[in-house]
């Protein structure tokens, strides 16, 4: 951190700066003494602190925590040696964190105009059981000194500068040991832009680069046994909670009890497969853009015994789902979405807000595009019975959340 101080102190002032609380990307939030809102990553609400700027905008300022003039008595050490924007709260108790991680969701939903009320539908949040070791995969940048030694770790705030990584608490510890142990520098013939550590209990630890092949790679979704995906095909990365999002999943799913679940972003189909193993009378149909992925769903659908249940199809979601649904999907009906960080694209939206589905669960892991297009979809004519923030990203700024709707007709 000092050294990042280093960097702005000769273009920039120091402020002192009262810490009233966390916005949303896990920075800390307060005012410098003539009123002007700042960003500083680091603090805690109710610190005195003083912060060493790197942007003055005209209604607020940034910058970088270089002291602590009255600490909070909730200050905690972090156990991370990295100054590394990933874990926003580790040095907090994570009671503080998922109350502020709630807040946030909470004001999300209130800024969004919502006919719907927050109180009214926004649950509890479900915490996570740990919050280090829980990483099961993680992707470091590689770059090259001058003097030609590789360096790898994870990009700083500005999306460019290098924090060098030799351990990383939130991984689990068989990446933990991978990495602090050094052998995967022989792995490199100097070329590769990424290296990346995934670990699953079926397979335990790969080690791959961008310029690896396409391996599969077996994980597991606790109470729900194995899928099948590819090496670098997107699965939940958190052991200790994807099977509890994917039983969140099946129990609202179960409560709908509809007869058929179409899938939009399916993946390798573990929600698709999961209910209907569960849910006997079920039939679903997922689509997916990345066609390995859905080369595993379908066979991960045989391999959980219900391959003649459910259908998977590569493509666009919309242009795929207008060809198979031209006239929108059965009576009673439900529509599962579980969309990137970016959310639902126009196309997708629109195909959801008319497909005629009885109920959308709506899968998000950010909050900001969730409620955007939750308040589209209610402007079409859909109520959002609930919504339920799920800590699938403990010690960092993100988290995973779950909502479902009903159509009013």
């Amino acid at each position: 951190m000092a050294s990042q101080v280093g960097r702005f102190a000769s273009m920039n002032k120091t402020v002192e700066v009262r810490i009233h609380g966390f916005a949303f990307g896990g920075r800390a939030v307060g005012r410098d003494p003539q009123g002007k809102v700042c960003f500083v990553r680091g603090a805690v609400p109710g610190e005195t602190v003083q912060v060493s700027l790197t942007a003055d905008k005209k209604n607020y300022s940034e910058g970088i925590l270089s002291g602590v003039t009255a600490a909070s008595p909730a200050r905690l050490t972090p156990e991370c040696p990295n100054p590394c924007p990933g874990c926003s709260y580790a040095h907090v108790p994570y009671e503080m964190e998922l109350e502020w991680k709630q807040r946030q969701f909470r004001s999300f939903a209130e800024k969004a105009r919502l006919r719907s009320d927050p109180q009214d539908f926004l649950r509890d949040p479900m915490g996570a059981p740990v919050r280090t070791g829980w990483r099961s995969k993680i992707r470091l940048s590689l770059d090259r000194s001058p003097d030609g030694k590789i360096l790898a770790g994870y990009r700083g705030e500005d999306n460019r500068t290098l924090i060098p990584v030799t351990d990383c608490p939130l991984a689990v510890p068989a990446i933990r040991e991978a990495l602090q142990g050094g052998q995967w520098r022989s792995l490199l013939s100097g070329n590769e832009k990424t290296i990346t550590f995934r670990w699953s209990r079926p397979d335990g630890l790969r080690i791959y680069t961008d310029r690896g092949g396409s391996a599969s790679i077996r994980d597991e979704l606790d109470g729900f046994g194995i899928f099948e995906t590819g090496e670098s095909s997107f699965f939940q990365i958190n052991p200790y909670m994807s099977g509890r999002l994917a039983g969140e999943v099946l129990d609202r799913v179960r409560s709908a009890a509809p007869a058929l679940l179409v899938e939009l972003y399916c993946g390798c189909g573990c929600f698709s497969i999961i209910c209907t193993e569960h849910l006997p009378g079920l039939q679903a149909w997922g689509v997916e853009l990345d066609p390995p992925a859905v080369q595993y769903a379908a066979e991960n659908a045989g391999t959980h015994g219900v391959a003649d249940r459910t259908g998977f199809d590569v493509g666009d979601s919309a242009k795929v789902f207008r060809k198979r649904y031209p006239q929108g999907l059965p009576p009673g009906s439900l529509l599962l979405a579980d969309p990137p960080r970016t959310g639902l694209d126009p196309a997708a939206l629109k195909l959801i807000a008319g497909s005629g589905a009885k109920w959308i669960l709506y899968v998000s892991c950010s909050p900001d595009t969730l409620f955007r297009d939750l308040r589209q979809l209610e402007e079409a004519g859909y109520r959002i019975i609930e919504s339920r923030l799920l800590d699938l990203f403990p010690s960092t700024a993100h988290f995973e959340s779950i909502t479902v709707l009903a159509a009013e007709k």
